[in-house]
């Protein structure tokens, strides 16, 4: 029942969200990227809470240690929508922007107009490659304006939570555009809240954490771009492995 209340409380959030940014489309379109911004913030705290203290679902949110640049791309990891708010609240002083599929860009109210007019990339992943070409470039361009963004280098979401083999293909577009430092983060726990029946089921218990673990400098060149993925999808994929080992340990 604590589950069922929780989605229906993010129902509601979602749905005066929408109205808000139709609202300042209409009326203010000069103020919907700042609005959007203060969104990415606001909106997910109140999700992350509602999760935690109704729904009891657990939380750990590493912040990076160390000293970020104004600009940077996020490379992570994709199991649910929820790594989407996840990321921008463990990046609390950057602004991000996402490399999303363009299926989302429509039907999910609140998110689909965030993604669309807080000018994230939507790419379709099953043709045009001039146009998602041109999304990403875009993208990279919004990085002169101090925004961050965000790539899911599997392409789609795990089922399992197991990190897949990331793809060049959108990072390399961007940094060719834009060079820029590259940051690698992990996260875990979505697979088990990526639909709506799954958190019905499996909100209470579930454990959701997310780390950044390092900032590389900018790669310069294809094979650079290439070589650093590999580094980062082994350097994700050992911190969800140490992860469900320390899970497998508590039960024991």
């Amino acid at each position: 029942m604590l589950a069922a209340f929780v989605v229906l409380c993010v129902f509601a959030i979602f749905i005066r969200a929408e109205i808000h940014l139709i609202l300042v489309t209409v009326f203010r379109p000069s103020f919907a990227m700042d609005l959007i911004t203060r969104y990415q913030q606001t909106v997910s705290r109140r999700l992350f809470i509602l999760a935690r203290m109704i729904g009891g679902m657990r939380t750990d949110f590493a912040h990076y240690p160390g000293t970020l640049p104004q600009v940077f791309m996020i490379i992570s990891n994709h199991q649910s929508l929820v790594d989407i708010p996840a990321l921008a609240l463990a990046f609390p002083r950057s602004v991000v922007r996402y490399v999303s599929k363009k299926e989302l860009g429509r039907g999910v109210p609140m998110v689909s107009r965030m993604l669309r007019v807080g000018q994230s990339a939507l790419i379709s992943r099953t043709g045009d490659y001039r146009r998602g070409h041109a999304e990403l470039r875009r993208l990279a361009a919004l990085s002169r304006q101090g925004y961050c963004p965000v790539v899911f280098p599997e392409g789609t979401r795990s089922r399992t939570g197991r990190v897949r083999d990331f793809q060049a293909g959108a990072v390399r577009i961007i940094l060719e555009s834009e060079p820029m430092p590259v940051m690698s983060v992990a996260v875990d726990g979505g697979y088990s809240i990526s639909k709506v029946w799954k958190i019905l089921v499996n909100l209470r218990g579930t454990h959701y954490r997310v780390k950044p673990l390092t900032l590389y400098p900018a790669p310069r060149g294809k094979k650079a771009v290439v070589d650093l993925l590999e580094k980062m999808q082994a350097e994700i994929a050992e911190q969800v492995d140490a992860w469900r080992r320390e899970d497998t340990e508590k039960r024991a």
